[in-house]
């Protein structure tokens, strides 16, 4: 049933004939949820889970207990100069898939972030944050390595029971939402043995519940260097992994490494550990990017080498003697794929600088394109 108040459910219970203390329990344990977030689906155990998803209860406990719920992985091949490191990315398989988006859709995105963090909620951009920087004089970046996997079942419990759901339902929540990593020993006891699982786990990249509850876990840290940026006049946000601090004024080298320390600190008291070589400072004449915009100036611009490289496509695929079928077999892709490619960097381009990029529109505009790549997602997008 779909639980609309308290009342309601109270006397549809009653209807049912249902032993009166287990509605009293049950309509104790609702109150709790909606005192905290009347947005919130008021789950109140793993069955009801079940019968919200659609999916068996045996199997979400198997879930629970890691005797069922596989990922299917990959790697993806990260665009890191001079080396070849990978990105795990993994899948769960479908019933898992469904029940985590139920917890999306009905728990997770009911759930504010910190006002600091500017990616993973609904109508987050990475223009918002960028633009938080602009006129910076100083920049401190700071990249937190390995993000969701650095993220364990226990802070992952804590955002669930923070809500109001009861330890039990918040443990077995974080369970589904989380993947075994690394056996560890069993030096903990649970009421339910079968749940005793002795790994350790952390989010999955790839699950639709990892982003939000990312963005969950960190709140309190994001508090934490949100307090900082206020003592030091400086200005911070937080768009995934990406941790921006800047200043508009001049001031010595010194008390911004001083600075940069500090958030070091706090990170690594968290048990996330920085990425050192993205971590960066950029002071007075540096360029400074934060999330692929500049914004030493007045407002975010796109940097000259990303409007060099949508240029020089733009001439291939528009020049005579090429074309798009020359340029996308000279770039080992189907027609469509560079279609679709060059009109998403010129959609980000119009975002960013919106004169600028319906200048390019009307360019890809003219280019003559094989007819079946004239229907694309962007188009689409834009019709709906």
């Amino acid at each position: 049933m779909s639980i609309t108040s308290l009342q309601q459910y109270q006397d549809a219970g009653q209807q049912l004939a249902i032993d009166p203390e287990i509605i009293e329990n049950a309509t104790r344990a609702i109150d709790r949820i909606w005192s905290v977030n009347p947005e919130l689906f008021p789950l109140l155990t793993l069955n009801h889970m079940s019968v919200a998803t659609g999916v068996e209860y045996g199997y979400l406990r198997n879930v629970v207990a890691r005797q069922a719920g596989r990922y299917r992985q990959f790697r993806m091949l990260k665009r890191v100069p001079g080396r070849r490191n990978f990105r795990v990315i993994s899948i769960p398989e479908k019933p898992l898939m469904r029940c985590q988006k139920w917890i999306a859709d009905n728990i997770l995105r009911h759930v504010r972030p910190h006002r600091d963090s500017h990616a993973y909620h609904p109508k987050s951009n990475p223009i918002f944050a960028a633009r938080r920087h602009v006129h910076a004089v100083w920049l401190i970046k700071v990249d937190i390595q390995d993000f969701f996997h650095a993220i364990t079942e226990y802070p992952v419990y804590r955002v669930f029971r923070s809500q109001g759901y009861s330890p039990l339902l918040s443990l077995e929540l974080a369970r589904i939402c989380t993947m075994p990593t690394l056996a560890v020993p069993a030096s903990r006891s649970y009421i339910i043995e079968a749940y005793d699982a002795g790994f350790q786990s952390c989010l999955p990249q790839g699950a639709p519940t990892s982003p939000m509850i990312s963005n969950l876990v960190m709140r309190e840290i994001d508090a934490q260097l949100a307090s900082l940026a206020k003592s030091v006049n400086m200005r911070f946000t937080r768009y995934a992994d990406d941790i921006v601090f800047s200043c508009s004024d001049k001031r010595d080298r010194a008390a911004v490494a001083q600075a940069k320390a500090k958030i070091l600190k706090i990170l690594n008291l968290a048990g996330f550990r920085p990425n050192r070589r993205k971590t960066v400072v950029r002071g007075p004449g540096d360029r400074k990017i934060v999330l692929g915009m500049l914004v030493d100036g007045p407002r975010v611009r796109l940097p000259k080498d990303f409007k060099d490289s949508l240029r020089l496509q733009l001439h291939y695929l528009s020049n005579p003697d090429f074309g798009p079928t020359k340029h996308a077999e000279a770039k080992k892709r189907a027609v469509s794929t560079v279609y679709n490619q060059v009109l998403g960097l010129i959609h980000w381009a119009r975002a960013v600088e919106p004169t600028y990029g319906a200048t390019l529109l009307d360019q890809f505009n003219a280019i003559d394109w094989p007819p079946i790549t004239r229907k694309s997602y962007f188009d689409q997008t834009e019709e709906a």
